[in-house]
């Protein structure tokens, strides 16, 4: 199960320099995005971070040889990422996003194969049966996973970050479950997703950043990360339940339910975006 070039550089020099290319390119393909009364950055800042982080990862697991174990999802991934590009260039309503993640999130499950049969409770022996509502239940969490990254992307390297928790927690138990295919798939995009925070996180060499995942980035890379924990979770001896992807997410999930409420509770639309982030509340 050794690390090899492929997956754990390859992705990340590629990431790197996709980056600093397409943000070359970006006003070019209408792929900037602009400070507003909502958004408080500074200047225009191109939003290539997700493309450039998926075009690193297929070229990876193409070199790899390994792309053939991606194949349900790229369907749904290839979804996500073509609408969150089109409103990264031009913004969509969030209506018929909320329903193209639905649609991704039942692809997904479709081409799977998988669902959950039962929904544990914090603190709590046991868990619901679910029954009929597996399906609908299991949708929702990919929605829900889905948009919580997606509505964490409101700060340098945050949505990244949470991704990066996320993926090194599923890493972990694919190594533990001796599952060296998936693990190698999880690092490429580790060692992608690397890449992209060096332009993106603030660090000692960079004071912001360089380039935004956009919608593209959080939606597609939210709906893999789902697609890894299935990997992980389906079969007659799962490596995890599948329940452990909340918590891999808990702080973005958290997040996005308490600004939900808050918003329903003020009459406002759920859907609309504000400032009143945790990201928001801390800064």
């Amino acid at each position: 199960m050794g690390l090899t070039f492929n997956f754990a550089i390859f992705p990340f020099l590629t990431s790197l320099s996709a980056c600093l290319l397409l943000a070359w390119l970006a006003p070019y393909l209408a792929l900037v995005d602009k400070p507003d009364a909502r958004k408080q950055h500074h200047g225009a800042v191109p939003v290539v971070g997700g493309i450039a982080i998926m075009l690193a990862y297929v070229l990876a697991v193409k070199v790899r040889g390994i792309g053939g174990n991606l194949n349900h999802a790229i369907l749904p991934v290839g979804l996500m990422l073509a609408v969150g590009t089109v409103d990264d260039m031009r913004p969509l309503s969030a209506r018929f996003k909320l329903v193209m993640q639905l649609l991704a999130a039942w692809f997904l499950l479709r081409t799977s194969g998988f669902s959950l049969a039962n929904l544990p409770l914090p603190g709590m022996d046991g868990a619901i049966p679910l029954g009929f509502l597996a399906q609908p239940v299991s949708v929702l969490v990919i929605v829900a996973v889905t948009n919580s990254i997606n509505m964490a992307d409101g700060a340098d390297g945050l949505a990244g970050g949470y991704l990066l928790v996320a993926l090194l927690l599923l890493a972990a138990v694919a190594f533990q479950a001796g599952q060296g295919t998936v693990f190698l798939l999880i690092v490429g995009l580790i060692s992608a997703l690397l890449g992209f925070l060096a332009c993106n996180a603030r660090h000692p060499w960079l004071a912001r950043a360089k380039v935004f995942m956009g919608d593209a980035g959080a939606l597609g890379l939210g709906v893999l990360l789902c697609w890894f924990a299935i990997l992980l979770a389906r079969g007659a001896k799962p490596a995890m339940p599948a329940v452990l992807l909340l918590y891999a997410v808990a702080l973005p999930l958290m997040d996005m339910v308490t600004v939900t409420l808050r918003r329903a509770l003020r009459g406002v639309n759920p859907m609309r975006a504000d400032r009143t982030h945790l990201h928001h509340l801390l800064l």
